[in-house]
């Protein structure tokens, strides 16, 4: 796969947890320990996806995680003009750094 592909396949998956993953997890209702067990989830699934990237094209090691991130970090910022908290920023840097942190972990795993 060449890293045009790759660039492009990051950033529709970034966009597909975005939507149905960081969306889903500020909108819904319930209790704050749930929200915590979700978005705990979906940033363990920005830090797999992102050392799948860094394993297989190691050559943007964590720059993948930026290409991830980037999306559903958008559709926060997008979310967060109707609906302000402070978490958000908070759980924004987390999305782009669990990417990251997974993409230079994968690298280094293949290396």
């Amino acid at each position: 796969m060449n890293y045009k592909t790759g660039k492009f396949l990051a950033v529709i998956l970034g966009f597909l947890l975005g939507f149905f993953g960081v969306l889903v997890s500020v909108f819904a209702d319930g209790g704050q320990q749930e929200r915590l067990i979700t978005v705990g989830i979906i940033l363990l699934i920005y830090f797999i996806l992102g050392g799948a990237l860094g394993y297989f094209m190691p050559n943007y090691s964590w720059k993948w995680g930026i290409f991830l991130g980037i999306p559903g970090v958008l559709l926060l910022i997008a979310y967060s003009l109707r609906e302000v908290n402070v978490y958000y920023l908070i759980y924004m840097l987390l999305i782009i750094d669990s990417g990251c942190l997974g993409a230079w972990i994968g690298k280094k795993i293949r290396n």
